[in-house]
């Protein structure tokens, strides 16, 4: 069964998607927390399969800024039909962003 569960994992809610413990406190997005924003997070899905491969270890940052986007931990299991060329401009990116940022509510637990 292991290579059929290859490079699989649970993908949490988006509820609270942009809640923090404070104002300065950096989340972490993804499997593996590479991503430090949901700009970041928005941006990778839209241009993913359209921006160059980062030569090196790159962190978010340094991808952003040279724009190009790390090479996938495990190739097979990228979904290439329905994220990585989305087309969108960065103010349809933004309005993304804005939205997942109302799905955070005053629960405490």
């Amino acid at each position: 069964m292991a290579p059929a569960n290859l490079g699989k994992h649970k993908v949490p809610t988006l509820r609270n998607v942009d809640r923090r413990p404070s104002p300065t406190s950096v989340k972490a997005y993804a499997h593996n927390g590479y991503f430090k924003s949901l700009e970041a997070v928005v941006h990778f899905y839209n241009t993913r399969d359209v921006l160059p491969r980062c030569l090196g270890p790159f962190t978010e940052a340094e991808a952003l800024a040279a724009t190009c986007w790390p090479a996938p931990e495990v190739e097979e299991t990228v979904n290439r039909s329905e994220l990585g060329n989305l087309g969108l401009t960065l103010k349809q990116e933004r309005a993304i962003v804005a939205f997942l940022r109302t799905l955070s509510d005053g629960y405490v637990p």
